[in-house]
């Protein structure tokens, strides 16, 4: 091969190369372009109703905490079900620090929503759900938070974001009970909040409030085990509560409950007695002195051991109101919300419709308002929840 040959072979071959290179950014110039404006295509078909569909009789809204790790997933799904079952788009629409879900369900229910999805933690689903109280307009959930406490009360498979999804769209519907709760603050204000599965103040609520969010990512429900052991030996603080008509009775405890719901996560049955169809709240006062009563109310909480045990008080009341000596940080179904200086609190029967609510979660049938349960004794200084109203423990019961 002579040198022209040679010289022409190799500027044929780096043309060829240059070709080549040209061809492929150009390939991948448009292939991204084609990806974007599809990705741009499905968010308009996932924040839009379909033109012409029959929004009136079902429409699906999903109020989504986009900071969630699997929220575009969701929507997804969400997206999919709806096209496979028939009906319109979902109408999306992305929650806020500023605001967890209501504005967004207001607008679902003026658009003529069937169901509203919360996608989120217990926070969204509180949200969503104080707008849809009262009305016939469905709950959904697909639980995306860490401790995911309504969702597993309702008995929804909540570690299958599939099947929830399914479960949020044509899951059997169900009434449960809110809670309408009054928070006082020390300068005075008063704030309207709602609850599902448990409020309280004292050491569940400085649990709440101290859990590190670090922690959180990487050991999901399990930091708040971590927080625990760090504020459980605190002291114990003076409040009075009255239930129902009663008067007002002084107590001195670590914690304070008003419970919806009863469990917490793996498995544990914190207020054997809460349900959340039964028209009745559960009180719950904690008022442990050392390790060995804590140590008791644990034994009692992990093996779901029935009986009642001195040094935890339950009560079921329609209304409570809880005033405290000192302000008191307060929590409400996982969301630390700051001190108060009271709290008044009361049952809505059957005000909220959910889908996705297990049978074997069901209260079937509510107790007798009348029917009293047997109570443990009392230790002599601590007073004991009764009918309407709390007594003291006679000394040397």
């Amino acid at each position: 091969m002579t040198t022209a040959t040679l010289s022409a072979f190799l500027w044929s071959t780096l043309a060829l190369a240059a070709i080549l290179l040209v061809a492929v950014v150009w390939l991948g110039v448009t292939h991204h372009r084609l990806r974007r404006r599809t990705a741009e295509l499905t968010q308009e078909l996932e924040v839009k109703p379909s033109e012409g569909s029959d929004a009136a009789g079902r429409l699906v809204a999903v109020v989504v905490n986009t900071i969630k790790d699997s929220a575009d997933d969701v929507v997804r799904q969400i997206h999919s079900a709806c096209s496979r079952a028939g009906m319109p788009a979902p109408l999306v629409m992305a929650s806020s620090a500023e605001d967890p879900g209501h504005e967004m369900t207001r607008r679902a229910l003026k658009a003529g929503a069937v169901t509203v999805i919360a996608a989120g933690g217990d926070g969204t689903v509180r949200a969503v759900a104080a707008e849809l109280a009262g009305t016939e307009t469905t709950l959904g959930i697909v639980p995306l938070g860490t401790g995911n406490l309504f969702a597993r009360n309702i008995g929804l498979p909540f570690q299958d974001l599939r099947a929830c999804v399914d479960e949020a769209l044509h899951g059997r519907s169900h009434r449960v009970d809110t809670l309408d709760l009054s928070l006082e603050r020390a300068d005075g204000s008063t704030e309207e909040e709602n609850s599902l599965v448990i409020a309280g103040g004292g050491l569940d609520a400085e649990v709440m409030g101290d859990t590190r969010d670090a922690l959180k990512q990487r050991a999901g429900w399990l930091a708040y085990g971590e927080a625990g052991l760090r504020h459980i030996m605190g002291s114990r603080s003076s409040i009075t509560i009255s239930v129902d008509d009663g008067e007002a009775q002084p107590h001195r405890v670590r914690s304070v409950l008003l419970a919806n719901c009863g469990s917490l996560q793996a498995g544990m049955l914190l207020v054997p007695s809460a349900k959340f169809d039964d028209g009745h709240m559960d009180a719950v006062l904690f008022t442990p002195r050392h390790a060995w009563d804590w140590a008791r109310i644990m034994a009692k909480t992990v093996t779901r051991f029935a009986a009642d045990i001195p040094v935890m008080t339950v009560r079921q009341a329609k209304r409570v109101t809880v005033t405290m000596d000192e302000p008191m940080p307060f929590q409400i179904d996982g969301d630390a919300v700051g001190e108060v200086i009271s709290v008044s609190a009361r049952v809505r029967p059957h005000a909220l419709v959910v889908n996705g609510v297990s049978v074997r979660g069901i209260q079937e049938e509510a107790p007798d308002e009348d029917t009293e349960s047997d109570e443990a004794p009392d230790q002599a200084d601590e007073p004991k929840l009764t009918k309407g109203r709390i007594t003291k423990a006679p000394q040397g019961a």
